[in-house]
């Protein structure tokens, strides 16, 4: 069976997206260890200098396992650069400013809920403005069930309300459609661009970008680094270049109507992850029952025939 179709067969994608949503499910609890060690989980600018750091460092490291692989690092057209940076502010210095601003204006649970419904937005896109990628039963049955589950992981009566701020909720939204617009420039540069390099890119250039608007709010000096802070910094940088090459090569050979469904993967691996490392944390039934809805959404997705 050669790449491709490897890359398109169900059991293969599953896996992969199971793997991209562990690592960046990883994240999760390890951010808010790397916020703790610095003491900046009240400091806007503080955060930003983190990711800043933590994607300019995960674009450094593709450029230099492309370079050992002897691939072209030299994009096709000039056009090109100017494309990855469009999609490095979409995905990388957009996405994260209002994240990271969003999430200390509301509660997790409704921040949660508002980015997994970004799944059904990407769904809803790709059937409207993609002619040869259209939503089914089969696949809204599987969205539905996913979102669900995403519902339950992170059901919290105490934190649910309808209350509405621009510098909440408002953030979040913000910070879905980037990361969802971003993926249809994925969609349609990959099919030129080696999907690694497309990564290195994105994450360096809008790495650089995050960093500048961090300097707005703080002086770089918020960091202090240490030997802990490092090795955090570097398995995030590894995990994130990880992830994102693999989820690209995805999103090259599949619709995006069939990978919407595996983004609710992500919060769930962080969940169960935030447990297990977190002693704030902890399992419970509904977790359990959120990544079986979630996963029998996946499976229900992948059967359906081309």
């Amino acid at each position: 069976m050669d790449k491709n179709k490897i890359l398109t067969w169900p059991p293969a994608v599953m896996l992969i997206a199971f793997v991209c949503a562990m690592l960046w499910g990883s994240a999760f609890p390890l951010l808010k260890i790397g916020f703790s060690i610095l003491n900046i989980e009240n400091n806007t600018g503080g955060k930003l200098f983190f990711a800043a750091y933590r994607f300019l460092s995960a674009g450094i490291i593709l450029f230099l396992v492309l370079l050992l692989c002897k691939k072209q690092l030299i994009l096709p057209a000039g056009k090109d650069y100017l494309t990855l940076l469009l999609l490095g502010l979409l995905q990388t210095t957009i996405q994260y400013f209002f994240f990271y601003i969003g999430i200390s204006n509301t509660t997790s649970m409704k921040a949660s809920i508002i980015t997994g419904s970004g799944s059904l937005f990407l769904a809803v896109s790709s059937h409207l403005w993609l002619k040869d990628d259209r939503l089914s039963p089969v696949k809204i049955t599987g969205l539905i069930l996913g979102f669900i589950g995403i519902i339950i992981v992170n059901f919290n009566h105490k934190q649910f309300g309808l209350d509405f701020r621009l510098s909440g909720e408002g953030f979040i939204i913000l910070t879905s459609l980037s990361s969802i617009s971003a993926l249809f420039i994925v969609k349609k540069i990959s099919l030129r661009i080696y999907p690694p390099l497309l990564s290195a890119y994105q994450l360096t250039m809008g790495g650089i970008v995050l960093f500048g608007i961090a300097c707005l709010f703080e002086k770089p000096s918020v960091i202090e680094f240490s030997t802990e802070l490092v090795l955090l910094l570097l398995y995030l940088s590894a995990a994130t270049a990880t992830a994102f090459s693999l989820w690209y090569m995805l999103i090259k050979h599949n619709k995006l109507t069939s990978i919407a469904v595996y983004r609710f993967l992500i919060p769930v691996c962080g969940a169960f992850l935030s447990a297990a490392v977190l002693d704030s944390e902890s399992f419970t039934w509904l977790s359990i029952l959120s990544l079986a809805l979630v996963s029998y959404g996946m499976i229900t997705t992948s059967r359906e025939k081309p």
